[in-house]
């Protein structure tokens, strides 16, 4: 059994229930990830407080959790810097799955998605991307009952041509070094331009940017 310090600094937290499937899930992740079992959201979030200087996802299964509960509990202790939410086993008629969006959840990984897509999500999300098709951003941007972006009136002639560039790139799930390479430009030139993208649409974080792009662009 791991120890609680190397626990502490296990990357993937998967919320589920205890069984063969999830014993072998995670098994399949700790061969590339370092990865840990949970049974509660509260028992994954108390270890994540524990070290907040390394990124981390958090991924629910929804079977086992339901996305009531698990917003509930998230909302009584916001998330720590550096931890990124994603839901798995999401079902792709599930009528709130651009809601969950506007909850801070970065990734979505469904029922039929291959194991192959799930690794290369969570490592996305570990680099600080949003691993959610355009669709659901749209559909999340267009919901009427909450503010969770800049004003787009104006701001898209603010940017320049590579800045919506990068921002579509950002809307689509790349990462920081996918742009850099399909640009030929570096991770720090990256880190430039969304910072001017930030400014100039009024958004603080790369999920506001991506839910504004896939409204505006």
């Amino acid at each position: 059994m791991a120890s609680k310090d190397e626990i502490d600094l296990r990357k993937v937290h998967v919320i589920a229930p205890h069984t063969i499937q999830s014993s072998c899930f995670l098994e399949a992740v700790n061969q590339h990830l370092p990865a840990t079992l949970h049974h509660t959201v509260e028992e994954a979030l108390s270890l994540a407080y524990l070290n907040t200087e390394h990124e981390r996802v958090l991924l629910i299964d929804v079977g086992h959790v339901g996305v009531e509960q698990a917003f509930e509990e998230l909302g009584r202790a916001r998330l720590p810097e550096h931890t990124y939410l994603a839901l798995i086993n999401v079902r792709r008629d599930a009528l709130w799955v651009a809601d969950c969006v506007l909850h801070g959840v970065r990734g979505l990984f469904f029922t039929d998605d291959r194991f192959e897509l799930v690794l290369r999500g969570i490592h996305a999300l570990m680099s600080g991307a949003v691993w959610i098709s355009r669709e659901t951003l749209l559909a999340a941007a267009t919901l009427p009952a909450r503010e969770h972006a800049g004003d787009g009136h104006g701001a898209i002639g603010a940017l320049t041509r590579r800045e919506q560039e990068i921002l579509g790139m950002i809307c689509v799930g790349s990462t920081n070094q996918e742009i850099a390479d399909k640009l030929f430009i570096s991770t720090n030139t990256v880190k430039t331009h969304i910072y001017k993208i930030y400014k100039k649409i009024h958004v603080p974080n790369r999920m506001q940017a991506a839910l504004w792009g896939a409204k505006n662009l």
